[in-house]
């Protein structure tokens, strides 16, 4: 079962809610800043948390999935680090309006193989428990840097879930729609973040921030506000147009006189 944290616009002017999904090791909390920037200025969103969802990544794409159909709203998947994986598999089980990739893990890349290169780590996998997330030199070696704010929020990992990355168990597809890849300048987990969008057939949008989590610590702010026109420029036509329909819609219902 999905954990589904509701943020509410102030002022909504999109007819697609942000449907906002963590990575390996982050609990929803993570995206709260950035969520919260989105929907001052319009954007319906929810966060989704993974705790109660059992399995590996497909397992949490087919959650989503299931809980998109339940929607009657477009959703917009907005996905960091193994988020994407699961982002574009819910986006091949149920058609979305779009997909953002922030930080995004390749599976069949060896550069996140260094995320299970712990002894914590293997010692989890021997006793089949959660695995802890990376701290110390250790998350210095995976993510470049670390915020304090994204490491008091990190929460021990299903293993099945890292394993999927690890061993190369999923792989990302074209999604076919609108997708925007969002890369740091250094990212020791994206290590070609420009191969990768040209493969998935996503805009590349590059942020000044170092590291592996963008949407974290003191440079939330200039991603969210990359987000923010990515999706007015590439969308805003269509979602304002469908927003403007529904509003006539509504009102034709409300008026007595028709």
């Amino acid at each position: 079962m999905l954990a589904i944290i509701p943020l509410h616009a102030e002022g909504a002017r999109y007819s697609a809610d942000l449907v906002f999904l963590p990575g390996l090791w982050s609990a929803p909390a993570v995206w709260r800043p950035a969520a919260s920037y989105l929907a001052h200025r319009g954007w319906e969103g929810r966060i989704v948390g993974f705790g109660e969802v059992a399995g590996g990544l497909e397992a949490r794409g087919a959650a989503v999935a299931a809980h998109l159909r339940q929607r009657s709203r477009p959703a917009v998947l907005v996905a960091h680090d193994a988020g994407a994986a699961v982002a574009l598999h819910a986006a091949s089980l149920r058609p979305v309006a779009a997909v953002v990739l922030v930080a995004p893990l390749d599976p069949t890349s060896p550069a996140v193989r260094t995320i299970t290169r712990r002894w914590d780590v293997v010692a989890a996998l021997l006793l089949g428990r959660a695995l802890p997330p990376p701290a110390g030199a250790a998350a210095v070696r995976c993510y470049g840097s670390l915020p304090p704010e994204v490491a008091s929020g990190l929460v021990p990992e299903r293993a099945d879930a890292v394993l999927d990355v690890v061993r190369g168990r999923v792989e990302l597809a074209r999604p076919g729609v609108p997708a925007a890849l969002v890369s740091t300048e250094q990212d020791p987990l994206v290590p070609d973040p420009a191969g990768l969008a040209c493969r998935l057939g996503a805009d590349h949008l590059v942020l000044p921030s170092h590291g592996h989590w963008p949407l974290g610590g003191p440079g939330w702010r200039p991603a969210a506000a990359v987000l923010h026109r990515w999706l007015v420029r590439r969308l805003g036509e269509e979602l304002l147009e469908l927003h403007a329909e529904a509003m006539a819609e509504r009102d034709a219902d409300d008026d007595p006189s028709a």
